[in-house]
């Protein structure tokens, strides 16, 4: 229970968490452990925070089972609405594998495909599946249910590197209890994505390179964002870079007297070695060609150059009524299909919000969360069209769930947790039922 003196404190941001459960090296910050007592309760929430979306799931079906709007692909029944849209094209990979030729309409255009989607999660579900005694949803459900739960943990881990113990966990309960968060429990590779894309994140943070390259590998081949670690990874290394420069100024600056002296000494100790700049070198580059690999397979399997991004403009027609990509202009295509030069200027108008909205909160999420936040929304903006599945590709923004103000007082998260539950409801019925993704 929070005490109102808590509540008051909580009305201000938080300080770092406490640097405990590990070592401090070359100025690497320890990553801070959970423990088990909190890593318990936070199981239990994410698994009563997957029954009661289960709930709203089945009640939503069985109310709109018989509506005209009401639609699903994957199949009759509770279980078939549960495999749709998404989860039809994982299902093929899993039992099918990837077409050799690209499917097209009868005016020649590439229609949608399984190639949109990466091979991890449906290679994994084909691993489970003889465990669950072969029904391919079940396993499905396995995989994705598990994936979120250890998304949950780690994302509560990497926020404690940053924001207090009370933030962290209230970050975490938001992520299970997010209006998009049914997908962590349909045949969708959000969980796993989140999963490896939170891991690689922390290990950043903790500057654990092999870490960090294997799980951003794995990330690039679970879903198209793994880009977002490179510029993350790239951004923080330049700005740190600036930094010791600037630092060095300084000391060679202020030689004067023994204060200062000792100043240079210590920067001197702190200085990045050449052998890390390699290794973040290495790191960056790995991953940022994992992150290019997927359009090269499609291009060699089909035979096809631009197959991949073929594929994954066949989804635009539905909106803009034409396909083609050319990166950063998605969200503007889109605002002028719907609404000419006043849709153009509203996209302009959103994107000086979000950047604004970043600046404002750049202190309280420190450099990683900071980078990887606009490493990740300028790769939204540079390949996805918004649309209905934009709501579910800002899942990765998570660790903004953190900030000290969304959990200040105990008013303030009952407030978060009742809406972001009632939002569900609101976003199963037009993101899942009515207006497919």
């Amino acid at each position: 229970m929070t005490t109102g003196t808590e509540a008051r404190r909580g009305t201000q941001p938080e300080p770092s968490a406490p640097r405990t459960g590990g070592s401090t090296v070359r100025g690497v910050p320890a990553v801070p452990r959970p423990g088990l007592v909190t890593v318990l309760i936070l199981l239990g929430v994410y698994a009563a925070s997957r029954l009661v979306t289960t709930a709203i799931l089945a009640a939503v079906h069985a109310l709109t089972a018989t509506a005209t709007w009401a639609q699903h692909d994957g199949g009759p029944g509770f279980t078939g609405y549960l495999s749709s849209w998404d989860a039809v094209f994982y299902r093929e990979i899993s039992e099918e594998g990837y077409p050799t030729e690209l499917p097209r309409n009868d005016d020649g255009q590439v229609v949608k495909n399984a190639w949109a989607f990466m091979p991890l999660f449906p290679v994994l579900v084909r691993v489970v599946r003889p465990v669950v005694g072969g029904d391919w949803l079940i396993a499905a459900i396995v995989v994705a249910v598990l994936a979120g739960a250890g998304a949950t943990l780690v994302l509560h881990r990497l926020m404690l590197t940053r924001f207090g113990a009370r933030a962290s966990f209230w970050g975490a309960v938001f992520f299970c209890t997010a209006p998009m968060s049914f997908v962590l429990q349909v045949p969708y590779a959000e969980g796993l994505f989140l999963l490896l894309m939170f891991g690689a994140l922390l290990a950043m943070t903790a500057r654990r390179w092999a870490w960090f390259t294997v799980l951003g590998v794995l990330a690039a081949f679970a879903h198209p964002g793994g880009l977002a670690l490179s510029a993350a990874l790239g951004l923080t290394w330049l700005v740190r870079l600036v930094r010791e420069r600037r630092a060095r100024r300084h000391a060679q600056d202020a030689r004067a007297d023994e204060r200062e002296r000792e100043g240079e000494h210590e920067f001197e100790r702190d200085r990045t070695p050449l052998a890390e700049h390699v290794r973040i070198w290495a790191a960056g580059l790995v991953v940022t060609a994992a992150g290019f690999a997927w359009p090269v397979v499609v291009a060699v399997v089909t035979g096809e150059r631009d197959g991949y991004f073929a594929t994954e403009s066949s989804w635009w027609r539905d909106y803009i009524g034409t396909d083609g990509f050319v990166p950063f202009t998605p969200w503007f295509r889109f605002g002028e299909a719907m609404a000419g030069w006043l849709g153009v200027v509203a996209v302009v108008l959103l994107l000086a919000v979000v950047v604004l909205g970043l600046v404002r909160r750049s202190g309280r999420l420190g450099l990683e969360l900071q980078t990887y936040t606009i490493g990740y929304v300028a790769y939204l903006v540079a390949v996805f069209l918004p649309q209905q599945s934009s709501f579910r590709m800002l899942m990765p923004l998570a660790p903004l769930l953190g900030d000290p103000q969304l959990s200040a007082t105990r008013r303030r998260v009952v407030v978060t947790i009742v809406a972001s539950v009632a939002l569900q409801v609101v976003a199963i019925v037009l993101l899942w039922t009515a207006w497919p993704p």
